[in-house]
């Protein structure tokens, strides 16, 4: 996996370097978790209901005219993705209430074949991600519960930390879809768009998780970006 994402990189920096078009792009994601049936049942017993979690993306942008109305299109973005809980108090956890969540920081490289309706246009094509940092917070209502009524060595009511990355997989990849529209001012050219992103990977490769029956865990956002192209000058 890592051997194909270098490849792909370098692709994209070849790419990038016959591109006639660049860019920049910035915006807002909301992601959360695509999980199976048998992990839903075990979150619904303890008493947690799942959300989705807000998140920005920013990044490169380089395009190249294949025939009139198809482009190709690639990107190097950093991108914000993860999930949230809310945590309803029951027997199964002991009676804790609270919210948390993930966030799941990734550089990404996204490719795409660009398909123009005048000032309209629609993209599909791959994403590759490499995660760069992970950090869990969790927050309680009802911090008069001991670690020991909880199961646990110690207890912070407030707690955010560093997730171990031995447990994470650090590379992802899925496809995305998106719709959009770009019209020139001046010199440049402005869009605005929307993406569905899904991924096909797990973002945790922890044992237990496997062995519980857990079959998956992955991300899928929406993302909503403005930018700017710019046609690169004549030699």
């Amino acid at each position: 996996m890592k051997k194909i994402v270098l490849i792909i990189f370098a692709l994209s920096l070849g790419f990038g370097a016959s591109a006639q078009t660049f860019g920049l792009r910035f915006g807002y994601n909301m992601s959360g978790l695509r999980i199976n049936d048998l992990f839903a049942d075990h979150l619904d017993a303890k008493g947690i209901e799942g959300k989705m979690t807000n998140g920005v993306n920013i990044g490169l942008i380089f395009e190249k005219a294949i025939k009139p109305k198809f482009d190709g299109h690639a990107e190097l973005n950093f991108t914000q993705k993860g999930s949230a809980y809310d945590m309803n108090a029951n027997e199964a956890n002991h009676g804790t209430s609270g919210h948390g969540q993930t966030n799941l920081n990734y550089m990404e490289l996204g490719l795409m074949a660009k398909i123009k309706f005048g000032p309209a246009y629609v993209g599909i094509g791959p994403f590759f991600d490499y995660l760069v940092s992970a950090q869990e917070i969790k927050y309680r209502d009802n911090a008069n519960l001991t670690a020991e009524q909880l199961g646990v060595s110690s207890l912070k009511n407030d707690e955010s930390y560093d997730m171990d990355m031995d447990i994470m997989n650090r590379f992802d990849f899925g496809g995305h879809l998106s719709i959009g529209a770009q019209f020139p001012v001046g010199p440049v050219q402005l869009f605005g768009e929307a993406r569905a992103n899904m991924s096909f990977v797990n973002w945790e490769d922890d044992p237990q998780f496997a062995e519980d029956g857990f079959e998956y865990k992955k991300n899928q956002a929406f993302t909503f970006s403005v930018g700017v192209l710019f046609n690169k000058p004549s030699k």
